[in-house]
C-alpha cells in the first residue's frame, strides 16, 4: 500500500459533490442527536441555520404569535371608552361598558345593578321604584295594610281601616269612623252634586244647601237603625243604594256640601249624627226652603196654591155660574184652609152663595134644595171682599134669579194654606253660632216636608267637630 505523501490529500476515489453530500449526512445525522458540530464547510453551517429559523417559527406558531396579531387587528373602540367593542355591552355609549344583571341598563346608571328588577331610586330611600310603595317619598316604602299610609307613619300597619295613634280623647275616638267615611274631595261627587244644583244661581249657597238636603230627603231612604260604626257606608255606596243610616246620609250630605266648596262639619249626639252647614243666611235660606216646601205642596195635591180667574159672564134667567173644586177633589192633606178673594161686577142683581163642596153645587143645580146648604149667602150686583179660610176644597156659586140676562164680570184669587206651616215654618228653624258663622243642621229623618235648619227632633249634647282639623265645639 502507498503512503500518502505528506500535505497532499488521499483519494478517496469519490467526487466533491458526493463529499458534500456526505457530509450533509453526517450533519442531519449529529441533529438528530442534538449535537450540533459547527464544523465543515460554509454550506453546512448555512443548512444550520435555515433549521434553526423553521424550529423558532413552528415554535412562534405553537404560542399564539399569529393570533395575537390578528386579535389586536380586530380590537375596536366605537365609543372610545378604553373597552374594545367585543366586550362592551354598549359599544356606542362612552359612559356605559357593562350590564351585569342584564335589564337593558347600564351598570354605572343602573342605580341597582346586580338586581334585573330594579333601575332607579327616585327618592333615594334605597328601595327601588318598583318594589317602593311611595317612590317619591324618602320616609316610606311599604303599605302593607294597602290603606295608602306608609307604614312607617302608620300606627295600624295592618289594618286597612285605620292608621293615626288612638287618641286619649274619647270624643275623637268616637267620632273618628265617621270622619274617616267623609269624602271631601272628589271629582264623581262634584258632579254628581252639579246635576242637583241646575235650578240654583250660581252665587245663591243657600239654594245649594237646600237643593242637596231636599234630593237627600227625597230620593233616599233613611233606615232607623242603632249608631253603629261598624256598618257605616262610603258616600259612593249610599248614592248606589239610595238608602242608607241617619249616619250613611249624614255623611253623604257632608261629603257632597264639601265638594261644592261649602264650609260642612258632622254633629254627633248620643244617638244620631248629623251633618251641619255654616256661613248661611237664615232668611235667604227660610225663603228658598219655603219654595221647595211648596213646590211639593202642589205636587201632592196637584194644583197651584194661588189660582186665580177673571172672566165676563152672560148668565141668562135662572142660571148658575161655579168657581171652585171639583167633584170629589180634597184637600189631601196637605191643605189647611183655602181663602177667596173677589170682586164681582153685573148689571143685575145676583144672589152669592158660600158653598163646602161641588156636591152642593150639583143638588142646587138638580133642584135638590132639601139637601143644599151653603155656608152663607147674599144679594148683589156689585161687591169685593175675602171670605176666610174655608177648611174644605168648595167655592161660591153665583144664581141669577131675574128674568133678564145678566153679564157678569167674575175676578177671583184663591189662596191656599199649606199644611205645613203648622210645623215647618221660619219660626222653626235653629241658627247655631259655629266658630263666628250663622250654622244650621242637616236632619235626614223629618220627611219629605223637610227644610235646613230644621232640628226640632234632634235632641241632647250636640257636638260639632271640623273634619279637616278634628277641633270641635259644644253647640249651644
Amino acid at each position: 500500500m502507498k503512503r500518502m505523501e505528506k500535505g497532499k490529500k488521499r483519494d478517496s476515489g469519490l467526487s466533491a459533490k458526493q463529499v458534500i453530500l456526505i457530509q450533509k449526512r453526517y450533519v442531519f445525522k449529529e441533529i438528530n442527536h442534538v449535537n450540533i458540530v459547527m464544523s465543515g464547510d460554509g454550506t453546512v453551517r448555512k443548512l444550520v441555520v435555515v433549521l434553526i429559523g423553521i424550529v423558532f417559527i413552528t415554535l412562534c406558531f405553537m404560542s399564539g404569535c399569529t393570533q395575537n396579531k390578528l386579535e389586536q387587528n380586530n380590537e375596536t373602540d366605537t365609543d372610545g371608552d378604553g373597552y374594545n367593542d367585543t366586550v362592551d355591552a354598549f359599544p356606542s355609549d362612552s359612559t356605559e361598558w357593562a350590564d351585569s344583571d342584564d335589564d337593558g341598563v347600564g351598570d354605572n346608571t343602573d342605580a341597582f345593578p346586580h338586581d334585573a328588577n330594579e333601575t332607579r331610586d327616585t327618592d333615594g330611600d334605597g328601595v327601588g321604584d318598583h318594589a317602593d310603595a311611595f317612590p317619591l317619598d324618602p320616609a316610606e316604602s311599604h303599605d302593607a295594610d294597602g290603606d295608602g299610609v306608609g307604614d312607617n307613619a302608620d300606627y295600624y300597619p295592618n289594618d286597612p281601616t285605620r292608621w293615626e295613634r288612638s287618641s286619649s280623647d274619647a270624643f275623637l275616638n268616637t267620632a273618628e269612623p265617621f270622619l274617616e267615611k267623609l269624602d271631601l274631595d272628589d271629582s264623581g261627587l262634584r258632579s254628581y252634586a252639579t246635576t242637583i244644583l241646575t235650578g240654583c244661581d250660581a252665587s245663591n249657597k243657600e239654594c245649594f244647601v237646600n237643593a242637596l238636603y231636599r234630593d237627600v230627603l227625597m230620593n233616599y231612604t233613611c233606615l232607623n237603625t242603632p249608631l253603629n260604626n261598624q256598618t257605616l257606608q262610603t258616600p259612593q255606596e249610599t248614592i248606589e243604594r239610595k238608602q242608607g243610616t241617619c249616619e250613611d246620609l249624614s255623611i253623604l250630605q257632608c261629603s257632597l256640601l264639601s265638594n261644592i266648596g261649602l264650609t260642612s262639619h258632622l254633629v254627633f249626639t248620643n244617638a244620631h249624627v248629623y251633618a251641619m252647614v255654616s256661613d248661611v243666611n237664615a232668611d235667604d235660606l227660610w225663603d228658598v226652603a219655603e219654595q221647595s216646601l211648596i213646590h211639593q205642596v202642589e205636587d201632592v195635591f196637584g194644583e197651584p196654591i194661588s189660582q186665580s180667574y177673571y172672566q165676563t159672564y152672560a148668565l141668562p134667567s135662572n142660571g148658575v155660574l161655579y168657581a171652585g173644586g171639583e167633584e170629589n177633589k180634597t184637600f189631601a192633606g196637605v191643605i189647611d184652609s183655602m181663602i177667596i178673594d173677589y170682586n164681582l161686577q153685573s148689571d143685575q142683581q145676583l144672589t152669592l152663595f158660600v158653598i163646602p163642596t161641588w156636591t152642593e153645587y150639583s143638588e142646587f143645580q138638580n133642584g135638590d134644595f132639601a139637601n143644599f146648604t151653603s155656608i152663607n149667602q147674599w144679594n148683589f150686583t156689585n161687591t169685593t171682599g175675602t171670605i176666610p179660610e174655608l177648611s174644605t176644597f168648595g167655592g161660591i156659586m153665583l144664581y141669577n134669579r131675574g128674568i133678564q140676562t145678566a153679564t157678569v164680570t167674575v175676578d177671583l184669587i184663591f189662596s191656599f194654606e199649606a199644611s205645613f206651616y203648622q210645623t215647618y215654618n221660619k219660626d222653626a228653624l235653629t241658627v247655631y253660632t259655629l266658630w263666628g258663622k250663622n250654622a244650621v243642621l242637616l236632619d235626614p229623618r223629618v220627611g219629605n216636608f223637610g227644610f235646613p235648619g230644621y232640628d226640632a227632633a234632634v235632641v241632647g249634647i250636640k257636638k260639632a267637630i271640623d273634619p279637616v282639623t278634628k277641633e270641635y265645639v259644644i253647640l249651644q
